[in-house]
């Protein structure tokens, strides 16, 4: 598989997109902007070829976590399930800059999510030994509506040999829906940036890959919550083989919280959460050429060793190319 060729087709929105809302302790919502797992294969490669790429993702999440905090409220036994639609062009410019490619990228997103919170009551004996419950309290919300925007105003890249890199500085704006009385919001509803390092080992004889990401995010206040989310480290890693068209490997992610919640609103403390996932992942490309290219991949991560946050799984599949 000629490098070139994968890389103009995948590169499309390896950058950085919306991450919905979702929560527990750590992390209001229990999350950051960068959407767990997103880089996967040639993530850290730049196309060669000037031009517009694209890529389509359908991501898809569901997980559960024991507390978190909506909205300046506390809440318990909540489970949520969303799917994003990702849509990221980005444009590889005819510049260099310090010796590397230089390009540029906006990711909008549509997001459709379901929030449910319950308060389970056992069993208990009261006066003269009657018996009451248990007892089951729910809740829930539903939304479909526009997410949050992600840009890369500046992502450089390199090659040397069977290795690449590239570096970026990454802004994340709140597009989406929000308001503070809805359980199920579409938004994060505060700024970011973040700064990225990614890069690539491929050697086309073999067809064998190994990608790395680490992505620092640096979080603004929730003005309608007071709630500042502590900084986070994104972590995402693949390793794959090539058999002509065909991709088979294993892919993983994690998601560490370096410094604690701040803020009036973080009324569960400033607990930095964690979590990791790992799964397989699946590529295919239907043509030798790059201007004319169709890659599709899929993907699915079991979540594990959650600490204040959601833990649960997730599905990616995405569609790329080069216009």
């Amino acid at each position: 598989m000629r490098l070139d060729k994968t890389a103009a087709l995948i590169f499309g929105a390896t950058l950085l997109i919306f991450s919905p809302m979702s929560g527990a302790r750590g992390a209001e919502y229990g999350t950051g902007p960068w959407v767990k797992g997103y880089t996967d294969i040639f993530g850290g490669v730049l196309p060669s070829q000037p031009g517009f790429y694209f890529r389509g993702d359908a991501y898809h999440y569901n997980g559960n976590a024991d507390a978190t905090i909506f909205d300046g409220r506390v809440a318990f036994n909540v489970d949520q399930d969303y799917t994003a639609t990702l849509m990221a062009l980005t444009y590889v410019t005819p510049w260099k800059i310090l010796g590397g490619t230089y390009a540029i990228a906006v990711v909008p997103s549509a997001v459709a999510m379901d929030v449910n919170v319950g308060i389970q009551i056992p069993a208990f004996t009261g006066p003269r030994g009657r018996t009451f419950g248990p007892f089951d309290f729910n809740t829930g919300d539903t939304k479909f509506s526009q997410g949050d925007t992600a840009f890369a105003p500046a992502v450089i890249g390199w090659n040397a040999g069977n290795f690449h890199w590239n570096v970026g500085v990454f802004g994340f704006a709140p597009t989406g829906e929000y308001d503070k009385r809805n359980l199920a919001n579409t938004s994060l509803n505060h700024w970011a940036v973040m700064s990225r390092l990614a890069g690539t080992w491929f050697d086309p004889k073999t067809g064998w890959q190994v990608n790395g990401a680490a992505v620092y995010s640096v979080n603004w206040e929730n003005p309608a919550t007071n709630y500042e989310t502590g900084n986070i480290l994104n972590l995402d890693g693949a390793i794959t083989k090539n058999f002509g068209p065909l991709g088979l490997g294993v892919v993983s992610y994690a998601m560490i919280q370096t410094t604690g919640d701040s803020g009036s609103g973080a009324r569960l403390g400033s607990f930095e959460s964690r979590v990791y996932g790992v799964g397989p992942i699946v590529t295919f490309t239907t043509s030798a050429d790059p201007s004319k290219a169709l890659t599709v991949l899929a993907k699915w991560y079991h979540e594990f060793d959650a600490e204040h946050t959601f833990e649960g799984d997730t599905v990616d599949v995405a569609v790329s190319f080069k216009f």
